[in-house]
């Protein structure tokens, strides 16, 4: 039972996307407890203060959340929602042992979108330009458009799309559940890009709703939004990364679906530096033991030279 006079404060960056999802995470725990209030305390994290240089030589996507869980751990917000493809798998930047994953909601689409700046050239992209910062993205690219070129590029969504339609890119990838949660999916110069040609990383399109480990009433509070499918499919999925000891630089990538209580789990690597060749991998099982599924496809990636393509040993 919430207590009626509950407020929790809910850390978020400022980008328009995360004030979307946070909004989202917010509605719905109002939804679920009436009487609660919550309060959207935008948070400045170094991944957005620096926008001139590749997320990998600053210290990776964790930059998006240190600043966040830290304010956590001191207590100036209750909770915090993140992208959960953004929070380090290995390496995490703040003392990790005093925060909790309390709820993962409902998955938005997990796959990767193809943005072309002229439609009529289609989808093809010889000698495109293309913009990605992701080594998982530009392998998986490379793979099927070896002729194109890849060119770094960093910003929230709206800045990446006005770079395209200034004409710095001819397409950009950008994941499709930021695109819905922003309200910038536009069918006529965008196409769905399918796992079996652009597999995720791992948590894309799920959010991670996080507070302090010994906050009983907040936990208590966001087990009403948790949906176990999802927790499930990204606890799989995140474990082969942390198998295979990946971290910011690590181009892996990973989608775990649930059809009648059978789970499914696709895995890919390539080669440290982000380009092909790809290494695949697909197990399936209970859906009660994601760590074993993973374990599953991990074996299969290694016996393939992943371990080699990632840290050039084996």
């Amino acid at each position: 039972m919430i207590h009626s006079d509950l407020t929790l404060r809910l850390g978020t960056r400022g980008s328009l996307l995360a004030r979307r999802q946070s909004q989202w995470v917010a509605d719905q725990l109002v939804r679920a407890h009436p009487s609660l209030v919550v309060e959207l305390v935008i948070i400045k994290t170094t991944g957005d203060r620096v926008t001139d240089r590749p997320l990998t030589d600053i210290g990776g996507k964790g930059l998006f959340t240190k600043e966040i869980e830290q304010a956590l751990i001191d207590g100036q917000i209750d909770m915090a929602v993140h992208s959960y493809k953004d929070l380090p798998v290995t390496m995490p930047l703040v003392d990790a042992s005093k925060l909790t994953i309390a709820a993962t909601p409902v998955r938005e689409d997990p796959r990767d979108v193809l943005i072309l700046r002229d439609p009529i050239r289609g989808a093809m992209l010889r000698r495109a330009r293309v913009g990605t910062s992701s080594l998982r993205r530009r392998a998986q690219v490379l793979a099927f458009a070896p002729d194109s070129v890849i060119e770094p590029i960093r910003g929230n969504i709206d800045t990446r799309l006005k770079k395209l339609h200034d004409g710095e890119y001819d397409a950009i990838i950008l994941a499709m559940a930021g695109l819905k949660r922003a309200g910038l999916f536009d069918r006529s110069f965008m196409s769905e890009l399918e796992p079996r040609d652009m597999l995720p990383a791992a948590g894309q399109g799920a959010l991670a709703v996080q507070c302090r480990v010994d906050d009983v009433a907040t936990i208590d509070c966001l087990g009403a939004i948790n949906d176990p499918t999802t927790a499930a499919c990204v606890t799989a999925e995140r474990h082969v990364v942390l198998l295979l000891n990946g971290d910011c630089h690590s181009p892996i990538a990973a989608l775990a679906t649930v059809e009648g209580g059978t789970m499914k789990l696709q895995a890919a690597v390539a080669g440290r530096d982000g380009v092909p060749p790809i290494v695949w991998a697909e197990a399936t099982g209970d859906a009660v033991g994601p760590l074993s599924i993973a374990a599953d496809a991990t074996q299969a990636l290694v016996k393939q030279g992943a371990d080699n393509l990632l840290h050039g040993v084996g």
